[in-house]
């Protein structure tokens, strides 16, 4: 009996040491940028449980589709907007013209007229959905779609599974994308876009562009554009910009990168373009001070009037134009890691040398009335920017995409003990937990706590089309040229893969060589 209660003791203990061992090799296979066997399909459920997560989570934060249109700019543009294009789409009609300008900011009737109006192909999808459930699949699509984006930057970054979760965690969910659109900015979820332009961004900095490379990055922020997107379209081409400044290399790509963006978008860019001088654009404010900005990632505020709309004569600007919330971790992930660790690491500081002035510039023009000298002068789609603490996110999308790659680096460099792995896991948990505290407060059932409710009557959105000669010709004119463009970008593709910059020889320069 006792042999048996021996045997049976050290089975135990085989079943269990055998458990434990399994349970390590799956751990570490998150912090694997290849990992195998158990690791690689505990990294498979990592990825699966972190895009659930966040698909949930957004469902919640939109109220399941049950949204109030009587607040915000939900009763202000959005609701109306949405009325009118499923009224289109369901009596098959070109949305061409709302029965007045109150959606439009009483500005003209003519709805492509407006920027930021959505035109994109899932408006479709308002044949079949309500507006509120068409706003909550419009959102998950979206979503989704970043998720892709980022998944394809983590592997062309080289990514681990974690270090993947703690950078699409702080993408996907952070202050500023879940407050612009809870407040109705819908046509924000353009935002989930920017892992491709960040992806191409790295493309042209640490490789050669190719006509290829423009072709790609006019298309993204051409779709960007078809959801409406048009400050974060905006934005990229002023960050297009700024690379162009950063480094000779880059200056004939960006240039041409941001010519061929605004042909393959003139459909959209032309129409408004009749109404000139009719759309508020004085400036605004960015933050009103460098303390404000540090404070935007960290403070969490209730979406209550005494919280939320300023009460200084400094800025007039509403907590969601402000709030970029990532937590104290989140923020110590993007000094410690995005900025501290390359300084210290010389050999991660390469793509610093490019990118450091745009991202600085970026965060830099989002501070106090900078911007505003920019947005007097009048210059076309630059000075439509009336709050620049928009800025911001360029810069810290980017930063989040340069922490990761250098936190996998120093995860590759450190002891695999495996407390230091329980110790990260820890620590992802409590930054989840930081956001989901945000989650909390900033939702859109929350919003009429907020805005004034108004009475909202829906029904009376129908597509009034009526002749309008310039209009029509602004719209075919500029289709007409986008199509055009986007053809030649193709043929220059495939015809002349290497870009050609101004003085006619092919790019051929080892990438970081030349500042």
């Amino acid at each position: 009996m006792a042999e048996k209660a021996g045997t049976s003791e050290r089975r135990d203990r085989s079943v269990l040491g055998s458990g434990y061992q399994a349970i390590a090799r799956a751990i570490g296979g998150l912090f694997e940028v290849a990992p195998a066997g158990v690791g690689r399909w505990a990294s498979v459920g990592w990825y699966v449980a972190i895009f659930l997560a966040g698909a949930v989570l957004w469902a919640y934060i939109l109220n399941w589709g049950e949204i109030h249109f009587g607040v915000g700019d939900w009763a202000e543009g959005t609701g109306h907007r949405l009325a009118f294009l499923q009224n289109a789409v369901r009596s098959r009609q070109l949305p061409l013209h709302m029965p007045d300008g109150s959606a439009l900011r009483n500005v003209t009737d003519r709805f492509m007229s407006t920027p930021d109006t959505i035109l994109s192909p899932q408006v479709l999808l308002l044949g079949v959905l309500d507006l509120g459930s068409f706003v909550l699949a419009n959102t998950l699509l979206l979503y989704a779609v970043g998720f892709i984006g980022m998944y394809l930057l983590a592997r062309r970054l080289g990514l681990s599974a974690f270090a993947f979760g703690v950078v699409f965690v702080l993408f996907s969910l952070n202050g500023h994308i879940t407050d612009q659109i809870v407040v109705g900015h819908m046509h924000w979820v353009g935002y989930f876009l920017l892992p491709f332009f960040v992806h191409l961004i790295l493309d042209a900095v640490e490789g050669s562009p190719t006509w290829s490379w423009v072709l790609k990055v006019s298309l993204v922020l051409f779709f960007m554009f078809l959801q409406g997107a048009y400050h974060l379209f905006v934005m990229s081409l002023i960050f297009l910009l700024l690379c162009a400044g950063s480094s000779r290399r880059l200056t004939g790509p960006a240039l041409v990168a941001v010519s061929a963006s605004i042909l393959l978008s003139l459909g959209r860019i032309l129409p408004p373009g009749l109404e000139a001088g009719r759309f508020d654009s004085e400036f605004l404010s960015g933050f009103t001070s460098v303390g404000q900005l540090l404070t935007a990632f960290v403070e969490l505020r209730e979406p209550i009037p005494e919280q939320v709309f300023a009460q200084s004569l400094l800025s007039g600007l509403g907590w969601w134009e402000i709030d970029q919330f990532i937590g104290v971790l989140g923020l110590g992930f993007i000094v410690g890691y995005g900025l501290v660790y390359p300084w210290i690491k010389r050999d991660a500081a390469a793509v610093y040398r490019i990118l450091g002035m745009p991202i600085f510039t970026m965060a830099f023009l989002s501070i106090g009335r900078i911007y505003r000298v920019i947005n007097a002068l009048g210059i076309p789609l630059l000075s439509s920017q009336r709050v620049s603490t928009r800025f911001v996110v360029f810069s810290l999308i980017f930063l989040i995409a340069l922490a990761g790659r250098n936190l996998q680096a120093h995860l590759a460099r450190a002891t695999q003990a495996r407390w230091g792995k329980a110790l990260c896991l820890a620590l992802f948990g409590l930054g989840f937990h930081d956001l989901w505290q945000h989650i909390k407060l900033w939702r859109v059932d929350r919003m009429p706590e907020l805005f004034r409710n108004l009475e909202v009557d829906l029904t009376g959105e129908f597509v009034a089309n009526h002749p309008d000669p310039a209009y029509a010709a602004a719209l075919g004119i500029g289709w007409g040229i986008a199509l055009l463009s986007l053809a030649a970008l193709i043929w220059l593709s495939l015809r002349n893969p290497r870009f050609l910059g101004v003085g006619g020889k092919a790019d051929s320069k080892v990438p970081g060589t030349e500042q």
